[in-house]
């Protein structure tokens, strides 16, 4: 039987207006009648990814749990006091960011509890973000403020640039992201996260906290930096609006897209079955 279904939010759990379809609540609701855990995991913090599941009755997420920054904590839905957490260094995330000054590119820094710092966002980011997530624009370029708060992760953008981020983490020295871990997301960003971190770290840990067997996970997603947590779980389903070869790499190819509702066919061809439903 499937115990836990985990899934990105954006482009996955996600329609492309940051809405949850309807038949994906039908289908979370469906996995608690069952006894299966749905579980989001996100490259965001947990603040904002329950922002983002308002519309989702609390008494379906309730005593479940949730992956944050790419694995890098992992949350009781309900308790913003992280179970577990990972941070990078404040030196190595000032370097990433004085490099990125010398780039093409806008950039998020994320703290551990959640508020997300930003520089020189493009309008296109900025309407990409807007009604989606909160955060707050540098006023210069330093974040020499931040030396003693706990870092999640920075990540570099450029709106529909994934081409020109991967060419810039080519040509990165190896020395400005030592300890890190480096992945893409939503076409968009280049994201840097402690060394060892990834979502797919994140559902194993998970698992083990619950006693649960890694073969009765599944696990959805639409991106690179889902492909870690699509390669972990017993299965690994790609969404149909899947970009970076995920599709090809995951144990299923789903026929539904974002607005469509991946939780319903998932449920339908995975988890009843494993219920003898």
């Amino acid at each position: 039987m499937f115990r836990i279904v985990a899934s990105d939010m954006d482009q996955t759990l996600l329609d492309h207006s940051h809405k949850v379809p309807q038949a994906n609540i039908d289908a979370i609701r469906k996995m608690r009648e069952l006894g299966c855990l749905f579980v989001p995991a996100s490259g965001r913090s947990y603040v904002s990814v329950m922002e983002s599941l308002e519309s989702v009755p609390f008494e379906l997420l309730d005593g479940s749990y949730l992956i944050s920054y790419n694995g890098g904590c992992v949350n009781r839905i309900g308790d913003e006091e992280p179970l577990v957490k990972n941070s990078l260094p404040f030196d190595r995330v000032a370097q990433l960011f004085a490099y990125g000054l010398t780039q093409p590119v806008s950039m998020h820094v994320y703290e551990l509890a959640g508020k997300v710092w930003t520089w020189a966002l493009q309008p296109l980011e900025e309407r990409y973000l807007n009604g989606h997530m909160a955060y707050e624009p540098l006023k210069t370029p330093s974040i020499e403020f931040l030396r003693d708060v706990p870092l999640a992760k920075i990540l570099y953008c450029i709106p529909n640039g994934s081409e020109k981020l991967r060419a810039i983490d080519s040509s990165m020295p190896s020395e400005i992201k030592q300890g890190c871990d480096v992945t893409f997301s939503s076409g968009r960003y280049l994201e840097f996260v402690p060394e060892g971190v990834n979502k797919g770290s994140g559902l194993r840990t998970l698992a083990k906290l619950l006693g649960i067997d890694m073969t009765d996970t599944i696990a959805c997603g639409d991106a690179a930096n889902d492909e870690s947590m699509v390669r972990a779980a017993g299965v690994g389903v790609a969404v149909a609006n899947a970009v970076d070869g995920l599709g090809e790499r995951a144990d299923y190819f789903a026929h539904s897209t974002c607005d469509d509702g991946i939780l319903a066919e998932v449920v339908e061809k995975f988890v009843q079955p494993s219920f003898g439903k």
